[in-house]
């Protein structure tokens, strides 16, 4: 596996797909994102579930958010060469979890 410092570029492709998905993922959920209305429920039942669905929906857009704004960070850090290293301790991230989770700004420890 390539190292941050080796082949930043194969990084950098990670992010923006990374980013792409996140953007394309939240396009989805902003746009199905509408408030139930009384009138559009059947029953007491089905408002009950589409709020709850909505409410997942939110949480799982949060989420979604945090990861995209960790990615942005995460490139910024690349162009500062400083991707790659724990934002925590400061010690390398392997490059097998910027694989997984190129986003990431924390080493496998301080994730604990």
């Amino acid at each position: 596996m390539p190292h941050p410092k080796e082949d930043p570029d194969h990084f950098r492709d990670l992010l923006h797909e990374r980013i792409e998905k996140l953007e394309a993922s939240l396009a989805v959920a902003n746009a199905g994102d509408d408030t139930v209305a009384p009138d559009n429920a059947i029953g007491r039942l089905s408002r009950m579930e589409a709020i709850q669905a909505q409410s997942m929906n939110a949480a799982t857009r949060l989420k979604q958010e945090k990861r995209l704004k960790r990615a942005r960070a995460a490139l910024d850090r690349l162009d500062e060469g400083t991707y790659g290293n724990c934002t925590t301790c400061g010690d390398p991230i392997p490059p097998g979890r910027l694989e997984i989770m190129p986003e990431t700004p924390l080493c496998v420890e301080c994730a604990r």
